[in-house]
């Protein structure tokens, strides 16, 4: 077991990523320090070599004492300035920097009587001549700036490669990332078949085996209670059919009444419940026909032209399509009944609208009701949901109308939406394709 955990912490990704951004930082960090290194001290070293094998032919060329015109014209040539310190008095040429304290500088040896040195910028010689000291100085813009343009340019390419590097193995070792949002996408989107491909030996592999567990479970828990809901509403069959026969013998009319409407009610939910669930399996739920929507909306709209709140057609657009008319129908019933529902008797009316194109069409129920909930929103499809917390029998419905709509649009392989702002209304569309792809 010590063995296991000991070769895991060498694959695990925690450490992965750790020594990746080590060994970036390190390497970040001795290239920075080597290229300004080599910019600090790459002029001091090329000048100061120079200026030292030509030490003796500058003073013999400035002569002893130093002559300041011929220092002027060596100060021409070589775009140094030149100061010669004595104590009975010295001279410097043009262009010598003022106020920079030679004697803070960092200086180095190379010879007897012989100093290179840097400060600010400036590299500077000082010879011993004469009785004084010579020294020769460059100015900051004199400066070897090709050199230095030339390491500035490497440190950066280099600092480019290391962090390219250092993206892509990172980029290489979070791949598997990429997957397993996917599989949460696919979960949410209720698709409880997605497994995720397992690979690797870190802790990826073990998030993707808890994910493929997750899922299975998940699963093996809605079939179970699925198949429970659907035997208890075939169970309830039975009973209700014998207690549908009881009732003709009660001789109390208002209790028959009373009794046959929940036995109603009851038989109505079964049958909900039986028919969602023949809706999921698409290839023996539907029987799809070209149809006249146009025709379809407006025979469904009819149907409620008793009703207050009123129920109109709005914009409906001819178009022939692909559906099995009775879903559709039953579809549109319900979506009508909840913006009836939802809307006062006295107020607007409930607009029923239909917009063809290419490849699908889309079916629009709009009421200026009471509104949803933002909260209410992702459960409206659930079974059994109802915004109405209490479950009166006043508001009617066992929550079932919205989740029988979601799975007849399903079968349809199309989309339905729901927006909706309390006080202001509610909009549902529903998009049906043209094309039916075999599952």
């Amino acid at each position: 077991m010590k063995s296991l955990r000991f070769s895991r912490l060498f694959t695990s990704v925690f450490t992965k990523l750790l020594v990746i951004i080590l060994a970036a930082g390190v390497a970040i960090t001795i290239t920075v320090i080597v290229g300004f290194t080599f910019i600090r001290f790459h002029n001091i070293t090329y000048f100061g070599s120079n200026l030292n094998l030509y030490s003796h032919y500058l003073k013999r060329e400035l002569g002893d004492p130093p002559d300041l015109q011929h220092a002027a014209d060596i100060a021409v040539r070589s775009g140094m300035a030149i100061r010669f310190d004595h104590p009975d008095g010295g001279w410097q040429t043009d262009g010598f920097p003022a106020r920079l304290p030679l004697e803070r500088a960092w200086t180095h040896q190379r010879g007897t009587g012989v100093w290179t040195g840097h400060l600010r910028g400036h590299v500077f010689i000082k010879i011993a001549h004469a009785g004084g000291s010579l020294i020769f100085i460059t100015p900051r813009r004199a400066i070897d700036h090709e050199n230095i343009g030339i390491a500035l340019i490497a440190m950066a390419a280099a600092v480019v490669v290391i962090l390219a590097a250092a993206y892509f193995l990172l980029r290489k070792i979070m791949g598997p990332l990429r997957p397993l949002k996917a599989g949460v996408e696919a979960l949410g989107a209720g698709r409880l078949d997605h497994r995720i491909r397992k690979s690797g030996h870190d802790e990826f592999r073990d998030l993707s085996e808890a994910f493929n567990q997750m899922a299975a479970r998940l699963s093996d828990l809605l079939d179970s209670k699925e198949q429970l809901l659907l035997d208890v509403s075939h169970e309830l069959r039975t009973p209700l059919t014998r207690l549908k026969v009881q009732l003709e013998m009660v001789t109390d009319e208002e209790v028959r009444q009373s009794l046959g409407a929940d036995v109603a009610e009851m038989e109505a939910m079964v049958t909900a419940i039986l028919e969602e669930a023949r809706l999921r399996n698409t290839s023996a739920a539907l029987a799809l026909h070209p149809t006249d929507m146009v025709r379809l909306v407006q025979s469904v709209v009819k149907a409620y032209e008793n009703r207050s709140p009123k129920v109109v057609c709005g914009t409906l657009e001819a178009a022939t399509w692909p559906v099995d008319g009775e879903k559709i129908r039953t579809l549109l019933s319900n979506l009508i009944e909840n913006g009836v529902k939802n809307t006062p008797p006295d107020g607007p009316p409930v607009a029923v609208s239909m917009t063809p194109g290419e490849e699908a069409v889309d079916l629009v129920v709009q009421d200026q009701g009471i509104g949803i909930a933002p909260e209410a929103l992702p459960h409206l499809f659930d079974p059994f949901y109802r915004t109405d917390a209490s479950r009166s029998r006043k508001t009617g419905g066992f929550g079932l109308g919205l989740s029988i709509c979601k799975a007849i649009v399903d079968a349809h392989q199309g989309q339905i939406r729901i927006t909706s702002e309390p006080g202001r209304g509610t909009r549902v569309m529903v998009t049906l394709p043209r094309q039916h792809s075999t599952r």
